[in-house]
């Protein structure tokens, strides 16, 4: 929970910084909402299931250049696999986790024309991921990619990425595929 408000909190001071920000550099302050699907990779994708992510940004990106700062909140959620042994055996039933995530991140856009329709970019970063099942609050990495475009006026964007949970004993490893929207402010 403490994760929680300090991700909001991280996402309240961004967006009270806002319009001091965009005051200097026209268009540089976006905020989005973000949704998909969670893969459990590795170890963890033996006892837990596709699930879905639900996720905030805010992303600080001049105009005069193609890096740009983004901070994620999210809340991530996969669903317990039920396992029978292979002699037939009893099943064992693995719980749900739940995953709040915050996040801060580098973006590269890469900007052909000013007005293109498609611009791909790659994402990474670092942040904290809390969990339920006695994980508790761990540190993590994260690299991806996605592509932005136009779509009926607003900026969408999806994007794919492998988030590395540096868990007791072994790496937790996630990949949300999300479809979201930038609103700019």
């Amino acid at each position: 929970m403490a994760t929680l408000r300090f991700g909001a909190a991280v996402l309240s001071a961004i967006m009270a910084a806002a319009p001091a920000v965009q005051a200097q550099k026209a268009d540089a302050v976006t905020f989005g909402v973000s949704g998909g699907l969670t893969l459990p990779v590795g170890r963890i994708g033996d006892t837990q299931g596709t699930g879905f992510n639900l996720q905030g940004h805010a992303t600080y990106k001049p105009s005069s250049v193609p890096f740009g700062l983004r901070g994620d909140v999210g809340y991530w959620s996969t669903p317990g696999k039920s396992i029978t042994a292979i002699t037939g055996g009893p099943s064992v039933k693995y719980s749900s986790v739940n995953w709040f995530t915050v996040n801060g991140n580098v973006i590269y856009h890469f900007e052909g024309a000013k007005d293109a329709t498609f611009v791909p970019y790659v994402i990474g970063g670092a942040g904290l991921y809390n969990a339920n099942r006695n994980l508790g609050t761990k540190f993590g990495v994260n690299a991806g990619g996605g592509v932005t475009f136009r779509l009926a006026g607003i900026d969408a964007f999806t994007e794919a990425r492998l988030h590395n949970v540096f868990t007791d004993g072994s790496s937790s490893r996630l990949i949300p595929i999300s479809f979201g929207v930038n609103f700019k402010r």
